[in-house]
């Protein structure tokens, strides 16, 4: 990093430096409309495409496959339609017609014809009103959430649902991308490894918290706990009134986010997903990742648009009420793990040129639903291929129920917290690293400027030297030779040389 009190010069050349090696290493693009004050925003599709369907390995007969299915259904059975009229439309203008019309005709429909659309009284058909699902805005989708989109073809209300985790789709499509739930066999039975870590993260999760003794919580503040998840008959009410006992006192709110869309993030599939969204999780302030690293690792570590947002997030909670679903849960978690997987190891892999896998997670997610606290790690493999993006494992690590007594309660209730300030720590070192990296980087390239320039100057300065002896010793050279090789002597020379006469001054009186 360079230093604030280097000369404004030293700063520029820096800049300059850093920004054309960027450049020819690919890293920044040379297309000037890349440059913009902000970044587009990524399309996260708020309901299944159809290539979503088509890439799937199996599809689960759910509402929305078979919704997928009628649709399918409407536009072959509509071409067929369209297919007979149109054969007997043009066999009837092929026998009232000449050849030259049909000829100009022919070339006129090469094109595809008039365009009608923008015709008043124009009748748009299904097919053309159905070529693509509504692209209308997630925000928080919730069980039996949907989006309703209107076609002009007909005045009904087409309902679609989004492809959340709420679809059992999701899980397969998430496995199709190598991103595996817990419990998942490879089809020979193998299992994907577990984190070499694990041991040491479970240790950490026991760990005694003094917050937690009976001293400070007795068994009238569990009775309390207890009544508050009895009475939350909805979602908003476990994470408004349970969770923020779980949590316990939060000593700076700047490293949590609520509810926030990972919309900033890049697809962690192919684009046919929602974004992650996760009911509470834990990153670091802005200003601790150096702003060059944020800028260049935008997409992999900053989740929202927002920029004083949590960064980096390693650890994330969903949330559940007494109707809500396990497997929801299960696979909200996965999602949320592989993310945040990725983000710690963007930051482990700056400024090397192959990532790294060491087999360790660096990541944890959770869920609470029904009075049970259940807590994951997720960490990342190493690609099948080069051209491969790398997989993410999802591995249990405990369960608890918090409902079932006090000490139930204080043991995950302290692995919860224990585990939050071990991701905290991974966080940590992890921004430490990756600034140490661009530091070493910056003072690299400023060294290598330096250097540069000295040696720039060393040799114009030699050159400068080289051409002023060589123009002194030409010049010497050139009148010693004129002078020598003239024709006439210095004698004959001076035999012509008349000196002017001298003026006599007249005196004149006063």
């Amino acid at each position: 990093m360079v230093n604030s009190k280097c000369s404004p010069s030293a700063q520029s050349i820096t800049f300059i430096f850093q920004k054309r090696k960027l450049s020819q290493s690919g890293l920044v693009s040379t297309d000037p409309d890349q440059y913009s004050s902000k970044k587009p925003k990524l399309n996260h599709q708020a309901s299944p495409l159809p290539w979503f369907w088509d890439n799937l390995s199996f599809i689960f007969l759910t509402t929305n496959a078979l919704r997928e299915l009628d649709r399918r259904n409407r536009l072959n059975q509509h071409a067929l339609e369209k297919a007979e009229q149109t054969q007997g439309a043009t066999d009837q203008i092929s026998l009232q017609s000449s050849p030259r019309d049909l000829q100009k005709l022919k070339r006129f429909a090469r094109c595809g014809g008039p365009d009608l659309k923008d015709l008043r009284g124009y009748h748009m058909t299904e097919a053309e009103g159905t070529m693509g699902f509504s692209r209308s805005s997630l925000g928080r989708r919730k069980r039996g959430s949907h989006s309703t989109s209107r076609t002009r073809a007909t005045p009904t209300t087409t309902t679609t649902k989004s492809t959340t985790p709420y679809d059992r789709n999701f899980q397969q499509h998430l496995i199709d991308h190598d991103i595996f739930p817990e419990g998942y066999e490879y089809p020979d039975g193998q299992l994907p490894p577990e984190p070499d870590n694990l041991d040491e993260i479970i240790r950490e999760l026991q760990q005694h918290r003094a917050s937690l003794s009976p001293s400070r919580f007795s068994k009238s503040d569990f009775r309390k706990f207890r009544r508050a998840d009895v009475q939350a008959s909805k979602e908003i009410q476990v994470i408004t009134d349970v969770l923020p006992i779980i949590e316990g006192d939060s000593k700076d709110s700047k490293f949590i986010g609520r509810q926030i869309p990972f919309t900033n993030l890049d697809h962690l599939t192919d684009g046919t997903i929602v974004s992650g969204n996760p009911d509470l999780y834990y990153g670091a302030r802005p200003e601790q990742l150096d702003q060059a690293i944020r800028q260049e690792l935008s997409g992999h570590v900053i989740p929202s648009t927002q920029q004083d947002l949590p960064i980096a997030p390693n650890f994330f909670v969903e949330v559940k009420g007494p109707n809500g679903s396990f497997n929801v849960a299960s696979r909200q978690a996965c999602y949320n793990g592989a993310l945040g997987a990725r983000n710690i190891h963007t930051l482990q892999s700056y400024g090397l040129s192959e990532p790294e896998y060491d087999n360790k997670a660096y990541a944890l997610t959770s869920y609470y639903h029904g009075g049970h606290l259940r807590m994951f790690t997720s960490h990342p493999m190493k690609p099948s291929s080069p051209e491969a993006p790398p997989g993410f494992a999802m591995t249990p690590l405990r369960s608890w129920s918090l409902v079932s007594d006090a000490e139930s309660f204080r043991q995950g209730v302290a692995a919860y917290r224990n585990g939050r300030d071990w991701a905290k720590k991974q966080r940590d070192q992890s921004i430490r690293q990756a600034n140490k990296t661009a530091r070493r980087n910056s003072t690299q390239s400023l060294e290598n400027i330096t250097m540069g320039l000295s040696s720039t100057s060393k040799a114009y300065r030699n050159a400068s030297e080289e051409v002023g002896t060589k123009a002194t010793t030409t010049l010497t050279t050139n009148k010693v030779s004129s002078f020598y090789n003239c024709d006439t002597s210095a004698d004959e020379l001076s035999l012509d040389f008349e000196p002017p006469t001298k003026r006599l001054r007249r005196y004149r009186g006063r």
